[in-house]
This record gives C-alpha cells, structure tokens and sequence, in this order.
C-alpha cells in the first residue's frame, strides 16, 4: 500500500490542533500502518469482541494514530501521565503489571513509545485484563472502563465510547476494502474534532 508521510514543518506543528494533537510523521502512523500494528497485536482471544476496527476508532480518538506522550495544551509532552497510541496512564500500566499474569510484556510508557507494537499490544492486554476483572459487564461497559473510567470509576465517557463504536461499525461493515471514502467516513465517526489529520494518514487500499 502507498504510505503517506506528510513534513511536520510543511502544514505547522499543530495544525488540526485538538487535545494538543496535530499529526506528527516523527510519531504519526497511516491508516495502513496502523492496520497492519493491529492486526499483529491483536490475536488474543478478545479480538472479536474488541475489533480491529474498535481499536483503530480509539486509537484515532485518542492519539491521532501517534505513538506519543499525552500532551499539554501547548502541545507539550507531559510524560508523568498518558502514553502511547491508546493513551494509557502510567499508574494503569503498573496495575496491570502487578495484577494480570497473562499480559505480553512487562509495560513501561518508555518501552510503549519505543516500539509502536509493544504500544498497541498495551492496549489489547488492558481490555483484555478489564475483560477479566469485569467478567458481567458489557462490551460498552468494558471501554467505559478504558475511556476513563479505569477499574471502575466514574468519569463520563459515554460520547467517546460510541464515537470508537461508530468507527467500528462502519470498518466491519467495509469488509477490508478500505477506500479512502471508507476510511475518511471511519476517522470522522471516531472523532469528528480531529478531520482535519485525516490528510495526513489516508492511505487505501484501491
């Protein structure tokens, strides 16, 4: 597939600004690459539940397909806190590390923003661990819980949960051919504040 990288210094380090994110080809993922990460880390046994079509929505919620630190509002690191493309919290990743015998490696945020698939792998381990941990709960419930929630807490995530649902759905249904119609339409549903990156990261496979 034609991968497109597009020079940070070209469009402005924070064009299409949203949360502090703008698309970065330092870190920044295309759709294509970010597919092929997801379809070699996700091979546990939740992967039909949580889709390969659910984790690109909340990757792309999340972090814009990059593989990076949480960041302030002026687009600063804050490396104390989130990381990776599913930006999971550093205390999170230790609770994981302690209490889940089954996950794939031991996780760091430095380690997640060293090697993109330890990233997504992170990810798949800690939905798969809430999977466990809330063995009753339904699937909304479970990426509530990752959203921001975390083992059960309260924060409202509810928009965001659907937005990786709307993505989901509509990459099921594309069945693979992922046009760059398909993938705009996807992007948008996951989170509509972040169009303006998705220039930057389509890539079909047509």
């Amino acid at each position: 597939m034609r991968s497109v990288r597009i020079s940070v210094s070209a469009y402005g380090k924070y064009m299409g600004n949203f949360k502090g994110w703008a698309w970065n080809a330092d870190h920044g993922f295309t759709f294509s690459e970010m597919m092929d990460l997801v379809n070699r880390a996700n091979v546990v046994d939740t992967r039909m539940e949580f889709s390969n079509g659910l984790l690109i929505g909340l990757f792309w919620e999340e972090s814009v397909f990059q593989n990076w630190w949480q960041l302030g509002n002026g687009g600063q690191a804050l490396k104390q806190f989130a990381a990776g493309f599913g930006q999971i919290e550093r205390h999170t990743l230790g609770i994981m590390n302690a209490l889940y015998a089954q996950k794939r490696f031991k996780y760091t945020s430095e380690m997640m923003i060293n090697d993109p698939f330890i990233s997504v792998c992170a990810t798949v381990d800690y939905l798969r661990y809430l999977r466990g941990c809330f063995k009753n709960s339904t699937k909304q419930q479970i990426l509530k819980n990752y959203g921001g929630a975390g083992n059960g807490g309260s924060t409202s995530v509810d928009k965001k949960v659907n937005q990786w649902l709307a993505c989901e759905s509509i990459l099921l249904h594309a069945q693979g051919d992922y046009s760059e119609e398909t993938i705009t339409k996807a992007l948008t549903a996951a989170e509509p504040n972040n169009a303006a990156n998705i220039q930057y990261v389509v890539d079909s496979n047509n």
